[in-house]
């Protein structure tokens, strides 16, 4: 039931509210302000028409916690805790923290709490999360018993972790020393450790580091709240309870509760388990602004890059400002607004200036919302000697800006996709997403109300069109602002190398220093550990944590269908759902009329359109139209297997788009536009645009290790692996980083094909709409389809047939990063095996049981999990991972570990319920008109999912048994792919088949 208190349309006043949120929620009649029923004293509550909701923000008395409830009818509760936390170095204390409470607690004193629950929880979310500011436990779920389960074990384990009793969790979550025997090396070890190694491989994580570190000097946002590997190292045991001591107090938290659950039960439960045992304390944790500067900062900085690597265009250069507070939300949609009309639109100015004078290969800006909010323009692929030129061409092209006034037709398409997306609200995640909205209000400017409230921020940012309001925001946080930096940061060959040898001297020398009884009793504190990690929970302990019972799970499969109907003799399908009077078109054009060598073409083409000039708009008004006049405009390739057979690929260039109904017309005329009359003989705007869809393409494939390798490894065994390496793989890659290497000798051959590409495809007769809305809307968009249709060019298309050459390549994909991904995958069928329900089952074992205690727990890799496709397709995969061949060889023992596999009903349970709970999670509109379009091309029907569902529910410990063979036959395939360390894979070479070079 929706708590809406309204009458004859108009809210009620206050006096009547309050007769019926006592008779709602249960509260004695106490006036607004004092204490009421659980120990919480209400302090305003506020109907926000935004979001259709009740918003309360109380007060609990006596421990000073604050909650915030949104009370609706949405059956996806999300409950969250927040605490600010505040580093003071770059040990990393506080990610170490959000790892560690989850690693048992008074109530629940097992190894793992987090990952029971993940096993046995029909959770629709569940994480933690740690930033500069604060660290976040969300989770949400649909299920009111299991939604109050959560709450209880999350309470428990941020105000009763087991940290202070046990140190081996700060040892096996943050870091320790590993000595596995008296001669073998010392090494570090470490979850958190290896996984902030990972992600610091990532140049894009050491110029987030820099930016930060260089405008907040003296403050926790100008700390690596992740943690820096090298600092990580220095945290002890009694800094770390410490840290727990200070920050995880009610006090300093935030509750955020969302959806239909009872407040009055929410209130009860947290009040008498928890916050009533605790008294406020008067420590107040407050974090300051940052002291502003007298003039802007510079930096240099490097990042690692392979020995012999280039290092010419790849360095990456930063301005940072510090802009006004993030409570202020108006400012900071305007400061968005500016980045987009200034510098990431098409024909941005900053964008145009950088480009004629040839800095960088790619420019953006994005606003950071930390307390102050940091404004960045940022340039990729530009060197160090260009930092100064930057610098001038900015500022003076924002000065001419402000001179001549910022286009108010481009304030006014940004600022209408951005309304789009506000009034839209599509997001299965609601609750996420509004505690996320309200954090920066709440938490440094006292009112969660704010940040759902949008009309009043949106009214504000449109009123600033009819005034200078724009040009001020610029002249004052971007021209005259010194509270800025100028950061570089460089490619350095061997850098990895020098850090590596540097921690080996530094543990080398560690180790020499202790005496035989020190490193004795070194080894036996790792085998300890190392036992204590492959140890099972008690029985007993086990049964504390609460869990959920085959008969709270539906066991109903969810199944998404579509109409297929006919518009003069061109099939279309209708996912019929009311959406809000908007509507979500796919034009989905064949692509199997293409030769097989234009297949990368395809995929440089749908990067391509929407950013060309056409016949009738320049680039830079083509873009406004589009953002004037759509929520979305997108052209992608998108892959189906029909009834999950390789054999049988269906690829599809997608023209994606929304908008409100009255729209239609206007939206297909403009991809009308973009299909047929994109001038794609421009070779000056062409290699602009390549030049910068390579830049992004590398920056990818740097930046994702796992991506990267688990892709390629789809592509020794599967057709589809093979088209997807070639359209955004590491092919891809080679592909169009070989087109931008000499554009100009290749720009006759690439204009030639994009136009043969586009000739091909778009052709009435090789295209099938698919579109999400109600009958009624439908009716509209297909009026203005049918006018669409007869402007396509005719012909009957001639489809294709490709042939891939399938090859166990087995290769390692050397790079700087500091951590490997370690990916084994096979396609089952061509083994002999056939897919059933049960593998999710399996999958979920192997996944939050053996891969996740091997790899992650003992491995110190950040995550070790398996995906199982009915497509027959299988992988083993670690991430951020300082192993190889211990990996692998966890692989190989997996089969063993399922020959022997044991579970009693209520492990099972847990399993089965877990497995189910990724099957069952929200899909907005949009996207469930994905998955009946999905269902439709690979002709996957309800009883396939109804069948799999029964599967899962009636999987017994001897299927799981019964599967060793199978998963040996596929380990036995030995087909693998790594991506990682230079150094790690040459060591271990002789796993390979190929190695390649980044």
């Amino acid at each position: 039931m929706k708590m809406n208190y309204m009458k004859n349309g108009k809210i009620l006043k206050k006096a009547s509210m309050l007769a019926i949120i006592v008779g709602v929620i249960g509260f004695s009649s106490s006036t607004f302000g004092q204490p009421l029923n659980h120990g919480f004293k209400l302090i305003e509550k506020r109907f926000v028409k935004e979001i259709n909701a009740d918003c309360y923000l109380f007060e609990h008395v006596k421990s000073g916690a604050r909650l915030f409830k949104i009370a609706n009818s949405d059956e996806n509760k999300t409950f969250g805790i927040s605490f600010r936390t505040l580093p003071n170095s770059d040990n990393g204390v506080a990610h170490i923290m959000e790892h560690s409470v989850l690693n048992g607690s008074k109530n629940f004193p097992v190894k793992s709490p987090f990952d029971l629950l993940s096993k046995g929880s029909l959770n629709t979310f569940l994480n933690a999360q740690t930033s500069r500011e604060v660290t976040e436990y969300p989770f949400a779920s649909m299920n009111d018993k299991d939604y109050f389960n959560l709450m209880y074990v999350y309470l428990d384990a941020v105000f009763n972790p087991l940290i202070y009793s046990e140190p081996r969790i700060l040892k096996q979550e943050g870091w320790h020393y590993e000595l596995t025997a008296k001669d073998a090396p010392l090494t570090y070890k470490g979850v958190v450790y290896n996984e902030m190694k990972g992600a610091f491989s990532n140049p894009q994580r050491e110029l987030l580091y820099q930016n930060l570190k260089s405008l907040y000097p003296d403050n926790s946002i100008g700390k690596e709240s992740g943690g820096l590997p090298a600092s990580i190292v220095s945290l002890t045991q009694q800094q770390f309870v410490g840290f727990h001591k200070k920050y995880y107090h009610p006090e300093n938290s935030l509750i955020f509760l969302y959806g239909n659950a009872d407040l009055n039960k929410e209130l009860e439960f947290i009040d008498s388990k928890y916050l009533s045992k605790y008294t406020r304390t008067g420590n107040k944790i407050e974090l300051g602004n940052q002291k502003p500067f007298l003039a802007m900062k510079e930096v240099s900085a490097f990042y690692p890059v392979m020995e012999g690597a280039p290092t010419k265009d790849q360095t990456f250069l930063t301005l940072n400002f510090v802009a006004g507070e993030s409570s202020d939300y108006a400012l900071g949609m305007a400061l968005n607004v500016i980045c987009e009309v200034l510098v990431n639109q098409e024909s941005a100015p900053v964008r145009l200036a950088l480009q004629k004078a040839g800095i960088g290969q790619d420019v953006s800006a994005y606003v950071q919302d930390f307390k102050q909010n940091i404004l960045t323009i940022s340039v990729q692929n530009a060197n160090p000697e260009d930092k100064t030129q930057l610098k001038t061409i900015v500022m003076n092209t924002l000065k001419e800006a402000v001179k001549k006034g910022i286009d108010k037709r481009e304030i006014q398409a940004v600022l209408n996709r951005l309304e789009f997306d506000l009034r839209e609200g599509s997001d299965a995640q609601k609750g996420i997403t509004f505690m996320s909205l309200i954090k920066a209000g709440w938490m440094f400017g006292n009112n969660p109300f704010k940040g759902l409230e949008y009309e009043k921020t949106l009214a504000e940012v449109k009123k600033g069109m009819t005034t200078n309001y724009y040009e001020l925001l610029v002249q004052k946080y971007l021209i005259d602002n010194k509270h800025a930096s100028l950061v570089v940061l460089e490619p350095k060959p061997g850098l990895d190398k020098e850090r590596n040898d540097k921690i080996e001297k530094e543990l080398q020398e560690y180790k020499a220093k202790l005496t035989p009884v020190q490193i004795d009793a070194l080894v036996k504190e790792t085998n300890d550990l190392i036992a204590f990690q492959n140890s099972e929970d008690a029985p007993e302990a086990v049964a504390t944590i609460p869990m959920l019972s085959i008969s709270d799970i539906n066991p109903k499969a969810s199944f998404f269908g579509c109409e297929e109907k006919q518009l003069n003799g061109t099939k279309v399908l209708h996912r019929s759902e009311y959406a809000n009077n908007i509507v979500y078109s796919n034009l989905m054009f064949d692509m199997h009329t293409l030769p097989q060598d234009l297949i990368p073409y395809a995929s440089l083409l749908s990067n391509v359109l929407g950013m060309m000039s056409t016949q009738n708009y320049s680039f830079g008004d083509l873009n406004r139209e589009l953002n004037s006049n759509t929520g979305g405009f997108n052209t992608y390739l998108s892959t189906y297997l029909e009834n999950n057979d390789d054999h049988k690929l269906l690829p599809y260039f997608v023209v994606n788009s929304k908008v409100t109904k009255d729209k239609c017309q206007k939206m297909l005329d403009l991809t009308l536009e973009v299909l047929l009359k994109s001038k794609l003989t421009d070779s000056e705007r062409l290699k602009e645009v390549i030049l910068r869809q390579q830049a992004q393409v590398e920056a990818s494939i740097k930046s994702n290790g796992y991506r990267v390798a688990s892709g390629r490894i789809a592509s020794y065994y599967s057709n589809q692996g093979c088209f997807n390496e070639l359209t955004e793989g590491l092919e891809y890659y080679w592909f169009i980083t070989n087109l931008a290497k000499d554009f100009d000798k290749n720009a006759p051959t690439i204009m030639t094909n994009l136009k043969k590409v586009a000739d091909l495809l778009f052709v009435k007769e090789n295209m099938i709409p698919a579109v999400t809305c109600s009958n009624e809307d439908y009716t509209l968009y297909t009026n203005s389809l049918n006018t669409f249709m007869q402007k396509l060019p005719a012909g009957k298309p001639e489809y294709q047939t490709w042939t891939f050459k399938l090859e166990n390549k087995n290769e390692g994909i050397q790079t700087a990063s500091k951590v490997q991904y370690v990916i084994a995958g096979y396609d089952l069928k061509k083994i002999g095996y056939n897919w059933d329900g049960k593998m999710r089952v399996l999958s979920q074992i192997l996944s939050t049981d053996w891969l996740k205690n091997q790899v992650r727990v003992i491995g110190g890799a950040y995550g070790g999990f398996s995906s199982f496709s009915p497509s027959g397709f299988v992988t083993f995969s670690s991430y951020r991972d300082p192993n190889l061949t211990n990996t692998l060889d966890v692989y190989k023992k997996t089969a063993d570990y399922l020959s022997k596999f044991e579970a009693d009903k209520t492990s099972m349970t847990r399993y089965i319920i877990g497995t189910i709970s990724d099957l069952d999670a929200p899909l907005t509109i949009q996207q469930r008109g994905a998955a009946a379009f999905s269902y439709y091309f690979s002709k996957r029907t309800e009883n396939d999912l109804q069948s799999d569902r029964n599967g899962i529910l009636k999987t017994t410990p001897a299927d799981i048994r019964a599967y060793s063979k199978m998963i040996s036959d596929m380990i036995g395939q030995r087909s693998f792919c790594v991506y990682g360390n230079t150094d790690k894979i040459q060591k271990d070479k002789e796993e390979f088949k190929t190695l390649i070079k980044m």
